[in-house]
């Protein structure tokens, strides 16, 4: 059975870009040694008959959750923290602490030295539900752009409600992702920055998160 691998702290120039101005006054930079030991994460396996400790094997949060090319970060310095636990057929996304006020993280490469091919690729959809607001939360993808970092489809909270009891589906055009270089192929962000607000413990879950050509087509993400 697949544990889940370590966190890797992001570094802090290309995170700082998106927040205000106390991250970027009072951030430390990351020259990216700094690594966090979330081992007790399971992502569970690759075959369908060995369910994982929590709930569900593989990426629970993805419609093809065979994937076996993420990895789970968290962002360094100034940034607050959040648990990824997968359940039966979804993830949950909880936020553990608010640090400086705003947590970042996603969906990186397995292999750092690779990135993710979105050439095929014109949208990204996921069903979303939980207790956290959608003023406080921008979900997207992210290029490897260093202090001009770059999300698409653009930083902005989500505009659709979330509901602890009913699922709602997101879908975002990122075909501007297909000749970039994306290394957060699932990129979140909770922040005030858009007006809105959380705390300690509120969660997000995700399910049936998806890439889709420009048909509506499923893609399935490889590393490049």
């Amino acid at each position: 059975m697949k544990k889940g691998r370590l966190i890797k702290a992001m570094l802090m120039a290309s995170a700082c870009v998106f927040f205000a101005t106390g991250c970027q006054n009072d951030a430390e930079a990351d020259d990216g040694t700094k690594i966090r030991d979330y081992s007790k994460i399971e992502t569970g396996s690759n075959d369908p008959d060995s369910p994982g400790e929590s709930g569900g094997s593989g990426w629970q949060l993805c419609k093809n959750p065979k994937y076996d090319i993420f990895d789970i970060q968290v962002w360094g310095d100034g940034a607050g923290t959040f648990d990824f636990e997968n359940k039966s057929g979804y993830s949950t996304f909880t936020i553990t602490e608010k640090g400086g006020g705003w947590v970042g993280g996603g969906l990186i490469s397995s292999d750092t030295s690779k990135s993710f091919d979105f050439s095929k690729v014109s949208k990204m959809t996921f069903e979303i539900r939980g207790s956290i607001s959608n003023k406080a939360l921008c979900i997207g993808v992210q290029n490897d752009g260093g202090a001009s970092a770059k999300i698409y489809p653009s930083k902005t909270a989500l505009s659709q409600t979330i509901s602890k009891d009913e699922w709602t589906t997101v879908t975002f055009d990122v075909s501007g992702a297909k000749s970039d270089k994306i290394i957060n192929a699932f990129m979140i962000i909770v922040a005030g920055d858009w007006g809105g607000s959380f705390d300690k413990k509120d969660y997000f879950d995700i399910r049936n998160l998806d890439y889709l050509d420009s048909e509506g087509n499923s893609v399935t993400l490889t590393l490049k």
